[in-house]
């Protein structure tokens, strides 16, 4: 049996190899451009379910305290970076969340409480570290707070954890 001459092949290879780099470099361009707009859509995803809950219980608090001018209704939490590396949105809510959910105790109190002892407020978020956030621990600090009318406006900064190795 005979076999044919290697060289009347060489061009067909190189089209072959030629077609399947394309196929496998389409691909992966195609995957990364998928894997950015579901990204882009879990993201959007959780900004709108935490939008939603800070408005769920925006509304709760003000059907109770309605007819009361003189509670606090609302509270409002700004997050800085603590760090020169900036916070990526899924971060800053969690932590946002979280904070809200700790300072929940003030919604509904009269504001003359809240003037009268606000350092027991600040003490609650004072070096306070939350742990498990996308893996990492972070810790937040009082930057300010201010009352304006009926609505509690909050300004903390967040700094990774770093736990010291000995």
């Amino acid at each position: 049996m005979r076999v044919p001459p290697f060289e009347y092949y060489t061009g067909l290879l190189k089209a072959t190899g030629l077609l399947i780099a394309g196929i496998i470099i389409g691909s992966a361009l195609f995957m990364s451009i998928y894997h950015q707009h579901l990204n882009d859509a879990l993201v959007d995803n959780r900004e709108l379910k935490a939008k939603i809950e800070k408005l769920e219980q925006d509304n709760d608090s003000f059907k109770k305290t309605r007819n009361q001018q003189s509670v606090i209704n609302s509270i409002d939490i700004v997050v800085e970076p603590g760090d020169l590396n900036p916070l990526d949105k899924v971060t800053e809510q969690e932590i946002e969340r979280r904070v809200r959910s700790d300072l929940s105790v003030i919604k509904g109190q009269k504001i003359a409480t809240f003037a009268e002892t606000p350092h027991v407020y600040q003490r609650l978020l004072s070096q306070k570290t939350y742990h498990g956030i996308l893996d990492k621990d972070y810790t937040v600090s009082l930057k300010t707070m201010l009352l304006i009318q009926n609505e509690l406006r909050v300004w903390v900064t967040a700094k990774e954890f770093k736990r010291s190795t000995m």
